[in-house]
């Protein structure tokens, strides 16, 4: 207590004010800029089956796989969902109703 009340009567309140901890933004990611921008590219224009990769969709598992493939670098499921929700991609519920349902067969 005797070192704080020191400086603060030295600089202020400044001299008290809490720093900002933890990691910077960006900093110790495993993906360079470039990796990333490619990813997000590739997932963006093309579906897993056009990269004859097992999977319908993109899934985090399938994004992992995709970094593998590209980047060499192998991430936990968990991270590939970090990497997702910074891009911005988010899960998808599936629609309730089928767009090409036949009501007059539903009906019957």
């Amino acid at each position: 207590v005797k070192r704080i009340i020191g400086r603060f009567e030295q600089g202020g309140a400044a001299a008290i004010a809490p720093k900002v901890r933890g990691r910077r933004s960006g900093e110790k990611r495993l993906l360079t800029a470039e990796q990333e921008a490619t990813i997000r590219q590739i997932i963006c224009d093309k579906r897993p089956e056009q990269l004859r990769m097992r999977f319908a969709l993109w899934t985090r598992i399938a994004v992992g796989r995709l970094i593998e493939l590209q980047c060499g670098v192998k991430l936990p499921t968990r991270t590939v969902g970090d990497y997702l929700g910074r891009w911005r991609f988010t899960p998808q519920k599936p629609i309730l109703r089928a767009y090409e349902r036949c009501p007059v067969a539903v009906e019957k």
